[in-house]
């Protein structure tokens, strides 16, 4: 036999002893020999006994609602044989004993509703609430407490004869009020009942049907008692004391069988752990309770623990107080330790990888962008080769003559600006070109009024007009103009004397160039959409090229 069994015994023991007690001095206080002091004594055993159970309810129970509940049920119990000593052995006035009386339904209203609402607790989470709803039960009982309170202004509850001059507990009568609280008192300790019934009917094994005893014996005591009957007020008369200990015990009987969750069966729950390492300890660290197979875990480094988890080979060990101790555990970490390891070697290994990838990374984006480029200078230099390779002649031609023909030097180095500038605006519409990107109309304004100005080193007189209504333009287009403009002014450029420009839209984009110079610029007519003319009289050529959206004239 465990100690916590021991223990249980030894305190039932003592219980069932002071109600035998107090029963014994019931009947001895009927008799002459000092009535009025074993009244007392029995009225303080049964009043030590309710508060001790009290005291316990708050040490064991864990569910913080029920244990609300039944420590108020308790202060009642208190409370009735309080009223009820006072009743019968302190008071004599006849108003303040019809009060003491009244005070009876207190708890008679109150610990039957109690019970309901600790019977659909039955089975609930620790920290379950009921709804808001529920409040209806105690506005129910405490408006039937206040009419019993009131009865003297309308003897709703108990009624007196009109011309009796004292209102006692002994000539009066019942009203309708009074079957109310009764019916009221017995509803809730029915509703008790079938629920206590229903949730321990699902239970394996006899034992779980004991709660539903004493409260029986409560519902068939007080229809009994209400009843009158003779052999009951003479054997169990008292019914404070009576139904109070049918409470107690209805309560007890659920604790016994799980349905009130309470802390006072650790010695069961430590002895049937197995796998879990598991102690509780008191305040000087000394194990009271521990696990099947736990490991030994010494006080100092219990200590240790408290302040924060302390780990010994493969185990780490915590420390929680709790009330009158700790509570001690150790949790394996060896696994989690070889995968620390483990993740600490791939992360080394995913580091190094990491690292020649971020290498080779940078290598390739090196040789894209080295390609890249190379692309980009390839696409550059094959749209204005003909004119490098044309600078490079007459830069050529220039270093021979500078120095004994001045002014043809001076001819050849305007000759390279004109190259020049188409050069730097040819291959800004190339790239812009190259990343299809929409060329607005002053791009190509600025293009053609850049290379006029180049031609005037040559003494060519220009114009430029361009239409307002252009807007953006494909950048093959603007290439495809501007390389026919540089083409014309190249074919004659030492005889070119004018040129006269002028871009409009119409059906996609239109170059007009009146050219003076001494070439014949017919040659240039490739395709339906060149045309030249010339009149024989005049000096000026006309060309006129036609580029649609997309050409690459």
């Amino acid at each position: 036999m465990t100690e916590q069994k021991k223990n249980t015994i030894i305190t039932s023991g003592i219980a069932v002893l002071a109600v035998i007690l107090a029963y014994c001095f019931r009947i001895v206080g009927r008799g002459s020999f000092y009535p009025m002091l074993f009244s007392y004594l029995r009225s303080f055993i049964y009043i030590g006994l309710f508060a001790a159970w009290g005291f316990s309810v708050r040490q064991r129970i864990v569910q913080k609602q029920v244990c609300r509940f039944m420590t108020v049920t308790a202060v009642l119990l208190i409370i009735w044989m309080v009223v009820r000593s006072a009743k019968y052995f302190i008071f004599w006035q006849p108003d303040a004993v019809r009060y003491l009386w009244y005070l009876f339904y207190l708890p008679m209203l109150f610990v039957p509703m109690l019970a309901l609402l600790i019977a659909m607790s039955l089975g609930k989470p620790d920290e379950y609430k009921f709804p808001k709803g529920m409040s209806i039960l105690w506005i129910i009982s405490g408006t039937l407490l206040l009419l019993v309170l009131t009865n003297d202004l309308h003897q709703f509850v108990f009624t007196f004869p009109k011309d009796a001059a004292v209102w006692t507990d002994k000539n009066n009568g019942y009203s309708i009020g009074y079957f109310i609280i009764v019916g009221w008192q017995v509803l809730c300790a029915f509703a008790a009942l079938v629920i206590m019934f229903f949730k321990c009917r699902v239970q394996k094994g006899r034992l779980h049907f004991l709660p539903i005893v004493p409260m029986l014996l409560t519902i068939v005591y007080s229809v009994l008692y209400y009843a009158g009957a003779d052999w009951l007020l003479h054997l169990f008369g008292d019914i404070a004391a009576f139904q109070s200990v049918m409470y107690i015990l209805t309560f007890e009987f659920c604790i016994a069988c799980g349905y009130i969750h309470s802390n006072s069966r650790y010695v069961d729950l430590f002895a049937s752990s197995v796998g879990t390492s598991a102690e509780i300890t008191d305040k000087d660290f000394t194990v009271r309770y521990a696990a099947v197979n736990t490991a030994p875990i010494s006080k100092e480094t219990i200590k240790k623990a408290e302040q924060s988890p302390v780990t010994m080979g493969g185990l780490t060990v915590h420390t929680m107080p709790i009330d009158g101790g700790y509570a001690v555990w150790t949790e394996d970490v060896s696994a989690l330790r070889d995968i620390k390891e483990d993740s600490e070697l791939l992360a080394d290994e995913l580091a190094d990888r990491n690292e020649i990838l971020r290498y080779e990374y940078k290598r390739e984006a090196k040789r894209r962008k080295v390609e890249e480029q190379n692309r980009l200078y390839d696409l550059l230099r094959s749209a204005t080769q003909t004119q490098i390779d044309r600078i490079a002649e007459l830069t050529k031609e220039y270093r021979q003559i500078s120095s004994t023909d001045p002014d043809s030097a001076k001819t050849l180095l305007a000759e390279i600006a004109v190259l020049c500038s188409y050069i730097k605006r040819r291959k800004h519409l190339t790239l812009l070109t190259d990343r299809d990107i929409k060329i607005a109309e002053t791009e190509l304004h600025r293009a053609f009024n850049e290379s006029l100005q180049t031609l005037k080193l040559l003494g060519v007189r220009s114009s430029l007009y361009v239409d307002e209504s252009l807007s953006m333009l494909s950048g093959k287009t603007a290439t495809a103009v501007f390389d026919f403009y540089e083409s014309v002014i190249e074919a004659d450029i030492l005889n070119l004397t004018g040129i006269q420009v002028s871009l409009i839209k119409a059906n996609g984009l239109r170059l007009s160039l009146n050219v003076c110079c001494k070439a014949d610029l017919s040659a240039l007519v490739s395709g339906d959409g060149i045309r030249c003319e010339k009149e024989d009289d005049e000096e000026y050529q006309h060309l006129v090229f036609e580029a649609k959206e997309g050409d690459r004239k």
